[in-house]
């Protein structure tokens, strides 16, 4: 079989089953390893042997983490697997050893003032309720980027501050809350905007639902505003997974709260900022005194 056309048959299953991105990224990771071997002569699935994954793994780590790599090989066995191509070397590569993962979460006092600064937001202009609405449910709700642009309206219940996610990465709804302070106003405004989308998130100004661009515009402003220097979306999921867990919120209800499909992935959660760490060992130990 020729390994583009296994490649594309497979990219085929998983945008069928998967979320977009999920797509993006195993096309970006598929894609890496097809053009390594076309450089190389190797075009047919019979000629990719030991030495081809070898080659291509001391290729990678001249310029990825073992992380990258890990990923590049976990989803060729997916792919060779699902395929029904036999390549019992593959298979059984060891993943190399990764550096413990760290989360990239927003201090606390970055995110403090963030808050402040989406109360603030100004709503005069077209979009400004838009882009509000969207800070907000980043701020508030611990979900992913995409499954906050994929809200629907009929799925938002401001009576009980609670959002049924029906476009999820694990493909199971779940519920996510709200704060009374922070969002619960600002969705009602959004809800009243008038449009005839589905969707919750629309830009107002282009009247389409919601994507990349709009958010990216956004985060922009609040880092040239509030001089942070990094920010992304998923950084506001990290941050309120970590003060849930800090504050008291058991691994069960966390792991609900962000969809995870086992508690190991929570359970990463666990290890909290030193400083909270240091407080509350200070905490404990001055009732000796």
């Amino acid at each position: 079989m020729k390994l583009e056309t296994m490649i594309n048959n497979y990219l085929l299953e998983i945008k069928l089953r998967y979320a977009n991105g999920t797509y993006r990224f195993y096309k970006s990771h598929l894609w890496h390893f097809f053009n390594y071997a076309k450089k190389y002569g190797i075009t047919d699935t019979d000629d990719v042997d030991a030495n081809t994954i070898v080659d291509y793994i001391t290729h990678m780590k001249e310029t990825n983490a073992n992380v990258t790599i890990n990923k590049n090989i976990g989803c060729l066995k997916r792919m060779y697997k699902q395929s029904g191509t036999s390549f019992d070397y593959l298979q059984n590569i060891q993943k190399l050893k990764e550096r413990s993962k760290t989360f990239d979460a927003i201090e606390m006092n970055d995110y403090m003032r963030i808050r402040k600064y989406i109360l603030e937001y100004p709503e005069v202009t077209t979009n400004g309720i838009f882009y509000k609405c969207f800070l907000a449910l980043l701020a508030d709700t611990g979900a992913r980027i995409q499954e906050i642009m994929f809200i629907e309206k009929k799925n938002v219940n401001l009576e009980t501050q609670e959002i049924l996610l029906t476009h999820t990465k694990t493909k199971e709804d779940r519920s996510v809350f709200f704060t009374d302070k922070l969002s619960k106003d600002i969705i009602k405004k959004m809800l009243k905007v008038k449009s005839d989308h589905k969707y919750l998130l629309h830009n107002i100004d282009k009247n389409r639902q919601s994507n990349y661009d709009d958010i990216r515009y956004i985060l922009r402003q609040v880092k040239k505003q509030l001089k942070i220097k990094k920010l992304h979306p998923h950084m506001f999921r990290h941050t309120v997974a970590s003060h849930l867990m800090e504050t008291g919120m058991s691994l069960i209800n966390l792991m609900d709260i962000l969809g995870h499909k086992n508690l190991e992935t929570t359970k990463r959660y666990l290890h909290m900022s030193k400083k909270h760490m240091k407080k509350s060992y200070n905490d404990k130990m001055d009732t000796l005194n």
